[in-house]
């Protein structure tokens, strides 16, 4: 049941009838694992944990960098050199103590991704390494959980949402379909080398939490088997039709 603080609280989000209690239920019951605790995951940790995700698990390895202040908001000057995963938690919980906070302080394989999965609603993939993409594109594969990629540097961004493996969706692509290995995006900057500006983040992570709340609520169409590119030097959005490829060696069988 939902408290009368909860109604009080959410009170934005219930009055919405895509929403209403049967959808703040739904997120108050739902399990979310963002992959990731950086510019992008700092964007999706806020949004999720304002909104009322139940539980999320936050998996990162890397500690906090004077340099990644300028977009991860989530993080204060004196968290430098401490794990991000740590202190994403207590953001969270400063916030918003309806929602329950794991932490994966650690790298993240397939092996483990799929037992994080196993009882899981969502995965928001926020990472900046390619294969840690493919991982995550696998486990989400194999668990058939929703696989909410999102990806920033320099002005530009990109996400899709796959729903690869999912019972009613065995036409749509994964990751992998999209980007193989033998494409340049292996060998693509990173925010380190190329720069990265706060509100491309921004930008891109609210897409992604939004995405995750109306998978969750089933309110409003989900941006399936389509990429979403937005050139913030121009101002532009661009979207890409996406197909599921034959001979994919994650979701063709």
């Amino acid at each position: 049941m939902i408290t009368e603080k909860q109604l009080y609280r959410y009170a934005r989000q219930l009055v919405m009838p895509e929403i209403d209690e049967d959808g703040q239920k739904l997120l108050l019951s739902s399990k979310v694992v963002i992959l990731g605790a950086g510019g992008l995951g700092s964007s999706v940790i806020a949004n999720l944990a304002a909104a009322g995700i139940g539980e999320l698990i936050i998996c990162d390895n890397d500690t906090i960098d004077l340099s990644n202040l300028n977009r991860q908001f989530i993080y204060r000057e004196q968290d430098v050199g401490q794990p991000k995963t740590l202190h994403a938690q207590r953001f969270v919980e400063d916030i918003n103590s309806d929602v329950l906070v794991k932490i994966k302080q650690q790298t993240i394989n397939e092996a483990l991704l799929v037992e994080i999965l196993a009882d899981c609603d969502v995965l928001v993939d926020c990472t900046d390494q390619f294969s840690t993409r493919i991982t995550a594109a696998k486990a989400s594969f194999l668990t058939k959980v929703p696989h909410i990629f999102g990806g920033a540097v320099r002005f530009d961004g990109q996400i899709a949402t796959f729903m690869a493996g999912i019972e009613g969706y065995e036409e749509s692509a994964c990751f992998k379909c999209l980007f193989t290995e033998n494409v340049k995006t292996t060998q693509v900057s990173n925010c380190a080398q190329a720069g990265i500006i706060s509100p491309i983040t921004g930008i891109i992570g609210n897409l992604q939490s939004l995405e995750t709340i109306k998978w969750i609520t089933k309110a409003g169409k989900t941006s399936i088997n389509k990429l979403t590119l937005f050139d913030g030097y121009s101002g532009n959005f661009e979207s890409i039709r996406i197909t599921k490829k034959q001979g994919c060696t994650i979701c063709s069988e």
